[in-house]
């Protein structure tokens, strides 16, 4: 761009100083030019008397296609003139108003050169050279030592490239052609510390050093340039939102033809230092500038630094944000007309683990063709990994894929000394989102392996169940599952009804459900969570659970005898741990009485109820007693016998969790 005004310039310098050779006072006043490629609006061309050896060139805007410069302005102070030779001894050049710099020229007209100087500092230089005769012309660029903070002046206003605000370049360049234009182009240059930023820091870089070599050379017979582009990237840092890379080597060459319609790119190769190699060729149309051909190779990626460098900053508000990925890949990817038409990736030994603990993949290898109009078979083995701290072991995928549909009749995956069946999963991509949905069985899972899994209170017994059809919608984020949950545990069922998860996988999730627990053995229960022996068995509905982030905000919970005969004991341990919902005082009262002789007592029903809103829990118990605050937790029956009532109807969600905790509160059951 700079290089294409300075050339205008000199051409209105030739034609200006030819006139003054005859007319030592002159005036020269150029309306309007206009050419395809750029236009000038009303240049002055004006010198004073001989012996003052002065001029000056006012140009009102000069505009290169869409970029446009205004008030532009070249003044010589002390030049020379004869019929052969004109030289500008000390001039200075403007752009508007930024600063002036000082330059100098020399035109001779026997030899047919020019010369065009500007020196900003003793040890900088921005030189054209050019040469021509009747037929063939010649320019060459040369920058000794040059400050890249000076290129802002020569940009056109309203750039938007970030600003150079430090650094050197250092080039040598070469054009040349004939009476029809431009033939032949060589480039060679090199930046040294070079730094730049934009107004919104979104673009940035620090002590960039670049080497660049180009050329290109025009086939008149096909009307298309043969161009080639080596660039080097031995240090510096860059950050370009959302990216941050650091120059180690980097190399980048391209080369390929450039026509009036279209660009073809017949060979690109991008070698990334610790990442690998990618080689590429492609097609893209000049008007629109639409990709019509793309062709990407890679062989042996590292995924660790590929990750860490290039991927995971596009992941940084999504579920993927912490993300560890190792091994290696090859990846292969064809976009003809328009439209992707193959993509293959191979996995080897490649892990991916989520540094929240939410999943991890360990030791995957995978071969996976994609075809947009073909059916493919995807072979992917998985060693072992683990789902909200529940490990699974070795399983092997094969997915069958139909363009972006996916389908796997059956899976069936190792988990704790059993397994998961999955069946019918079926996923497809449709306007940029994922859908997909399964149904499926879960064997007999022992609960005491579960629990250690997900390092919780140990549980006993086993869990079974089967799995209706879940399903999940992209645009809404939300698995949901068509029908009842059915689970097996503490020799009792399980029934989830109306449930739905908003955003899985995100920083909170969010969880709906309606839950239904029937003939659960408090046998198991109890022994579960150190609660004291408790036998019988227990009912509990939980409706309208909601968590947030796995912790419960609301749900409306009660819990009542089963109905039907069996063995109804309880044990002082039990007593007092209840007995905690309303105070810790029942072992004293126990110890007052006689009962204090009796290890266990019988009871006829027993139950508890909390609606959680807004953090608090609405307490509750078997019944309620009319005109006092109280409720029956323990209704005694047989002999010996025992009746526990609570009085606290509001209590704190956490102050709950305490009291269960054994932290003492003021209220105290009764104990009859």
């Amino acid at each position: 761009m700079r290089n294409l005004f300075v050339t205008i310039l000199l051409v209105i310098l030739a034609l200006g100083f030819s006139a003054y050779a005859a007319y030592p006072q002159l005036k020269l006043t150029v309306a309007d030019i206009h050419s395809p490629a750029f236009h000038v609006k009303n240049i002055n061309i004006q010198f004073v008397d001989h012996q003052a050896s002065e001029f000056t060139i006012n140009i009102e805007e000069l505009g290169v296609q869409d970029h446009v410069w205004r008030n532009l302005n070249l003044s010589c102070g002390q030049f020379k003139v004869n019929e052969r030779h004109i030289h500008c001894v000390s001039g200075q050049i403007n752009l508007a108003d930024s600063l002036s710099l000082p330059m100098v020229f020399q035109l001779n007209h026997a030899e047919r050169k020019l010369m065009f100087e500007i020196k900003p500092t003793a040890k900088e230089s921005w030189q054209v050279l050019m040469d021509w005769d009747e037929d063939n012309w010649q320019v060459r660029v040369n920058i000794v030592e040059g400050r890249v903070a000076h290129i802002k002046h020569w940009l056109p206003d309203g750039g938007t490239v970030p600003e150079l605000t430090n650094g050197e370049i250092d080039l040598a360049a070469a054009l040349s052609g004939d009476t029809d234009g431009l033939a032949h182009f060589v480039l060679d240059a090199s930046l040294d510390e070079v730094s730049f930023s934009d107004p919104v820091g979104l673009h940035a870089g620090e002590n960039v050093q670049l080497n660049i070599k180009a050329k290109a050379d025009f086939i008149a017979e096909k009307n298309e340039w043969l161009w080639q582009t080596d660039v080097t990237w031995p240090r510096g840092e860059v950050f370009w939102q959302p990216v941050y890379l650091v120059g180690d080597g980097d190399r980048l060459s391209l080369n390929g033809i450039f026509g009036d319609e279209r660009i073809r790119l017949r060979n690109g190769k991008l070698i990334l230092s610790e990442i690998g190699e990618f080689e590429f060729s492609g097609l893209m149309t000049r008007s629109g500038h639409e990709l019509h051909d793309f062709e990407l190779h890679a062989d042996n990626l590292e995924l660790a630094v590929l990750f860490e460098r290039i991927l995971k900053p596009f992941f940084q508000d999504t579920a993927f944000a912490e993300l560890e990925v190792s091994g290696q890949s090859n990846l292969v990817w064809q976009f003809r007309n328009g439209v992707s038409e193959h993509l293959m990736l191979d996995l080897d030994d490649v892990s991916v683990i989520d540094q929240r603990g939410r999943f991890a993949f360990n030791r995957v290898d995978a071969h996976i063709p994609w075809r947009a109009n073909k059916v493919t078979i995807a072979d992917i083995s998985i060693l072992s990994g683990h789902a909200l701290n529940i490990p699974f072991g070795s399983v092997r995928v094969p997915l069958e894929i139909r363009g972006f549909n996916l389908l796997l009749p059956q899976l069936v995956l190792p988990v704790l000394d059993s397994e998961l069946r999955l069946e019918n999963f079926v996923a497809s991509y449709q306007q940029d989102r994922w859908f997909w949905s399964f149904n499926g069985e879960l064997k007999s899972i022992p609960m005491a392996r579960l629990t250690e899994a997900l390092q919780v209170q140990e549980m006993h017994g086993t869990l079974s169940g089967h799995i209706p059809e879940i399903s999940y919608d992209g645009r809404e984020k939300v698995v949901s599952v068509k029908g009842e949950l059915l689970f097996n545990v503490f020799d009792g069922d399980v029934v989830v009804n109306n449930l739905s998860l908003l955003e899985p996988m995100g920083f909170a999730p969010h969880l709906n459900a309606d839950v239904e627990m029937r003939n659960l053995d408090l046998g198991l229960l109890t022994k579960t969570f150190s609660f004291g022996k408790m036998e019988g068995r227990v009912d509990m509905d939980m409706l309208d659970l909601e968590l947030s982030n796995w912790r419960p905000i609301g749900f409306d919970a009660h819990l009542k005898s089963s109905p039907g005969n069996y063995r109804r004991r309880i044990s002082q341990a039990a007593i007092e741990n209840i007995s905690s919902l309303g105070g810790e005082s029942a072992t004293a009262a126990i110890q007052r009485s006689f009962l204090r002789f009796f290890e266990t007592f019988s009871y006829s029903e027993v139950g508890w109820r909390c609606v959680l809103l807004n953090n608090v829990c609405l307490m509750g118990g078997i019944e309620h007693d009319s005109g006092s605050d109280s409720y029956t937790l323990i209704s005694g029956g047989g002999i010996p016998a025992i009746t526990v009532m609570g009085y606290n109807q509001k209590v704190g969600w956490e102050a709950l969790i305490d009291r269960l905790k054994r932290v003492t509160q003021e209220s105290e059951p009764i104990i009859q």
